[in-house]
């Protein structure tokens, strides 16, 4: 007969943004602190109120946490905030423009298309905001201003019976000036009760709290980057290196004393910045008296003790120690499979059958077992960016979740605190392996050309300051500290190099640069010509796609010469936006064009067993934005699979693309149960359009 034991479950939602705020202004040049404010970060918080018995952990950055308390107290502003007030009739051309572009950044199937009148101006936009503003009448833009607010409002404020949103959300459309001072009014309402909530709950028992670095940069790069080449020692490196572990200190120490000032209290712990740790940081830690630290269960497998024994997945199920010069540390480790369940996976699923599977594996690992202490299991992921993936910004999934949790008698959520007492940590670990949550290594920050550069300017910005501090008055001083330590947050580094990539990659690249040159400027010292220039290099769209010579036999492989023969080919490897998915996926791409068809064949590097459940999504953004959905086992389409290897023929005629129209796409696909992922990331094909020239090349349809 098995013995179930009992689960403890500790979950932490880590929220955090860089700091946005424009140099020398109050203005904002993002408005995501808002937003999700608006949709995420009251709400996450309040589960502990709605659900008795749930206990959750969060994590607040400390640099998100100042600007919300200034978008709260009113000294915070941003552009699309500014361009939401403003009525309608009074907007210029270049501001109607500006609203065009920007007031539709949102998940489009989960934030857009779900409202109707959202949707017809989104189709009623289409690829040029200039363009389109001569089509917009007024009464359009005061709808668009709305429904931008509006979609990015929670559902637990749409929802309400009590608050004048449902009405909003019923009456669709012809909204006035007074419909839209409600809405804006209640935003701020929210953001002023951001920081209260996390407070009261804390105080009530129902809540843990943690906090990041301040400015959430990645500690060990900050103390030296030529630790990033113990992971990857063939990646070109900064030179010189950068090498500052005071201020990392400083992170760590100002981190948690505004947390404090903020709160009322300290921290009950610490997620480093993107779970990036080193024996240098730990002891870091252990110095300021951190009580625990959490990271991923890749750096518990890497690190030294566990050398031969990685296969025990039971010592990541329990609380460990770290012995450090400082002396020692607490740590717990991320069970990476289940935390990415709920960031990228669970998302497409029907929410209670995903509940019902989350809880299935946590059950799993209560099996009966050599171990006398039960487990305790880290589910640990960001606690903003996800949930605009799916239905109603998850509540559906976290309702059954959480209500199924605390119907079990087998689970039972804690807090790291709370099962610190009741079951203590022993001394286990010597050391550390050095790296972050994804792959056990820093490459999304540093390596690349992009990053070494921006690497580069930072380090060359610092001895300027140090070399000028003497002579600057106290007001300059502290100016010049504050850009350089925000120009240490991870998150510019996040969008270099060819990883990760967004809409928004280029004015993350200027604010980057604008808080370095502001440094400079408080130094009285030129900033360097090149830091002027951007670091990012602008989205590359791959050129190419061939003009195929006959037409091929979909049967999973190629069969000859000239079954492909024309095409373009590429190697493209898969990538993140916001929230980064840990495996990289790589295949070849070849792709060309016979007469109406685009024609495609995709042959995966590694063995990933295309099923017929999979969804395959073509991504067309020009000449119009068209999203064409494959189920890989439909075979009404011209499409074949055979383990690694996928290929379709897709009318663009269908979806009223003509043969002498050029085609720009990307792809998607979707596995069932495991994260979506896009080919190429960060860039498009190109496809040209047939004509006279090639039109010789077309033997056979």
């Amino acid at each position: 007969m098995s013995i179930r034991k009992p689960v403890y479950l500790h979950i932490l939602w880590h929220q955090h943004q860089p700091w946005y705020v424009i140099p020398g202004s109050n203005r904002c040049i993002m408005p995501w602190v808002r937003l999700h404010g608006i949709k995420d970060y009251y709400d996450m918080a309040r589960l502990s109120r709605d659900y008795e018995g749930w206990k959750q952990t969060i994590n607040l950055a400390p640099s998100l946490l100042n600007q919300i308390q200034q978008y709260a107290d009113g000294s915070l502003t941003d552009e699309s905030w500014e361009l939401s007030q403003k009525p309608a009739g009074e907007l210029t051309a270049e501001e109607k423009q500006k609203i065009l572009k920007s007031f539709f950044d949102a998940h489009a199937p989960r934030m857009i298309h779900p409202f109707p009148r959202y949707d017809e101006l989104f189709r009623k936009r289409g690829r040029s905001p200039q363009k389109a503003a001569e089509r917009f009448s007024e009464q359009d833009i005061r709808d668009l201003q709305v429904w931008h607010n509006l979609s990015w409002m929670d559902p637990i404020w749409r929802e309400n019976p009590n608050l004048p949103l449902r009405r909003l959300i019923k009456k669709q459309r012809d909204f006035t000036e007074q419909d839209k001072k409600v809405l804006l009014d209640l935003q701020l309402k929210i953001l002023r009760e951001i920081i209260p909530i996390h407070r009261e709950l804390k105080q009530e028992g129902k809540i843990e709290l943690t906090c990041s670095p301040y400015y959430h940069p990645i500690l060990p790069l900050l103390c030296n980057t030529s630790i990033a080449q113990i992971s990857n020692p063939r990646d070109p490196a900064p030179d010189p290196a950068f090498s500052h572990p005071e201020d990392a200190q400083w992170q760590i120490q100002e981190g948690i004393a505004e947390f404090e000032k903020i709160m009322g209290f300290r921290p009950a712990g610490m997620w480093p910045s993107e779970g990036s740790v080193s024996d240098a940081v730990c002891a870091m830690l252990a110095k300021e008296q951190v009580p625990f630290f959490a990271t991923d269960e890749a750096i518990l497998f890497q690190s030294t003790f566990l050398h031969g024994e990685a296969s025990d997945r039971r010592q990541l199920y329990r609380l460990h120690r770290l012995e450090t010069p400082e002396g020692e540390i607490d740590c717990v480790f991320r069970d990476h499979g289940l935390s990415d369940l709920i960031g990228f996976v669970y998302q497409n699923w029907n929410p209670k059958e995903a509940a019902r599977d989350f809880i299935s594996h946590l059950k799993a690992i209560g099996k009966d077992g050599s171990d006398k202490i039960p487990p305790l299991v880290s589910v640990i992921l960001d606690g903003e960016n996800c949930w605009e993936f799916y239905p109603r910004d998850g509540h559906d999934f976290l309702r059954y979740l959480i209500e199924g949790i605390l119907a079990d008698s087998q689970i039972i959520p804690t807090t790291v605190p709370e099962y610190q007492k009741q079951y203590p940590a022993k001394p286990t670990l010597k050391s550390i392996y050095p790296g972050s949550w994804i792959n056990a290594n820093y490459r999304i920050w540093i390596g690349h050309h992009e990053n070494n550069s921006a690497w580069h300017f930072l380090r060359q910005a610092r001895e300027a300051l140090v070399e000028r501090e003497a002579d600057l008055d106290d007001e300059a001083r502290k100016t010049a500290w504050k850009m350089l330590h925000i120009a240490e947050g991870s998150d510019w580094f996040w969008w270099y190099g060819d990883i990760n990539s967004s809409a928004h990659d280029m004015l993350f690249d200027q604010l980057f640069r604008d808080h370095l040159i502001y440094l400079y400027e408080q130094i009285g010292v030129p900033a360097p010509e090149p830091l002027k220039r951007p670091i990012k290099q602008p989205k590359k769209i791959l050129k190419g796609g061939g003009v195929l010579f006959r037409k091929p036999v979909l049967d999973g492989h190629q069969s000859g010469y000239y079954e492909w023969v024309g095409t373009r080919s590429i190697t493209a490897k898969s990538g993140g936006g916001a929230m980064h998915q840990a495996e990289e996926m790589e295949a070849a791409i070849h792709y060309g064009r016979l007469n109406k068809y685009l024609c495609l064949y995709v042959q995966f590097q590694q063995e990933v067993a295309l099923q017929s459940n999979w969804q395959v999504r073509v991504h067309i953004t020009k000449p119009l934005n068209r999203s064409i959905s494959i189920s890989v086992g439909q075979r009404e389409k011209e499409v074949d699979v055979a383990n690694n290897h996928f290929e379709a023929m897709l009318d663009l005629n269908e979806i009223g693309i003509e043969p002498q129209q050029e085609v720009w796409f990307y792809l998607e696909f979707e596995p069932e149960n495991e994260p979506t992922f896009s080919l190429p990331h960060g860039s498009e094909l190109y496809l040209q359009g047939y004509n006279a020239s090639n039109a010789s090349l077309y033997w056979f349809l």
